[in-house]
């Protein structure tokens, strides 16, 4: 329960200091750019915090900022999935899918917003916050929960779910969809060592002590 406005900032780091713009080597301003273009808008669109006013990156970000290299790769490889063609919903339900097997607090509190965004209910978004079936998804975003479950919980994909998968899918979005659940492995993986905070959206101060970096207003 943080008394300050800056107290409360810094504890959303986990156990890595929040990291000012000011310190930035050249890589790492060049990361930053990109993920305000690209992590930060699509956190604006969907309604979570990835930023802060003063730009700081919250979140998985602040991890991958201190490791330039190599997470300028990894958002090369997650924006290639992006662009791979799986519908919103599927991407939302495989994701929000990893984040409950893990209880990755941070993929949860953004990913139920994104998937709201995506058409999944409410009712079904909390069921797979809580690693059950939901009883309202698609086809196809039911066949990415089984096959996340299959492969997070169980490490192995029954001939019968390897089948339907293939026949809705096809082989390559099939390709993408396990991209994906690689991605947020790891990036739970980096939220789970570091012990990232969710944002306390349900203060009522979190909007004075928590501003949203808006990737549409001018600077």
């Amino acid at each position: 329960m943080s008394t300050s406005p800056r107290a409360g900032a810094d504890d959303l780091g986990g156990r890595l200091r929040l990291l000012p713009v000011d310190e930035f080597d050249a890589a790492q301003s060049a990361l930053h750019g990109r993920l305000l273009a690209t992590r930060g808008a699509r956190a604006d669109d969907a309604g979570y915090r990835a930023v802060l006013r003063d730009g700081r990156l919250i979140g998985p970000f602040n991890g991958f900022i201190r490791a330039p290299v190599i997470s300028a790769a990894q958002l090369d490889w997650a924006q290639a999935i992006s662009a791979g063609g799986l519908p919103d919903d599927v991407r939302e339900v495989a994701i929000l899918t990893v984040g409950a097997e893990w209880a990755t607090a941070y993929v949860l509190y953004a990913h139920s917003r994104a998937a709201r965004k995506a058409g999944i209910s409410d009712p079904d978004i909390a069921a797979l916050r809580v690693r059950q079936q939901p009883a309202g998804l698609s086809p196809e975003a039911d066949l990415a929960h089984r096959l996340t479950v299959a492969l997070v919980r169980d490490h192995d994909v029954p001939d019968d779910l390897y089948t339907a998968s293939i026949a809705a899918f096809g082989e390559s979005a099939t390709v993408t969809l396990i991209a994906l659940i690689g991605q947020y492995l790891t990036t739970s993986a980096l939220l789970t060592c570091f012990r990232v905070p969710t944002p306390p959206e349900s203060d009522p101060t979190t909007q004075k002590e928590y501003p949203c970096h808006s990737s549409r207003s001018s600077s």
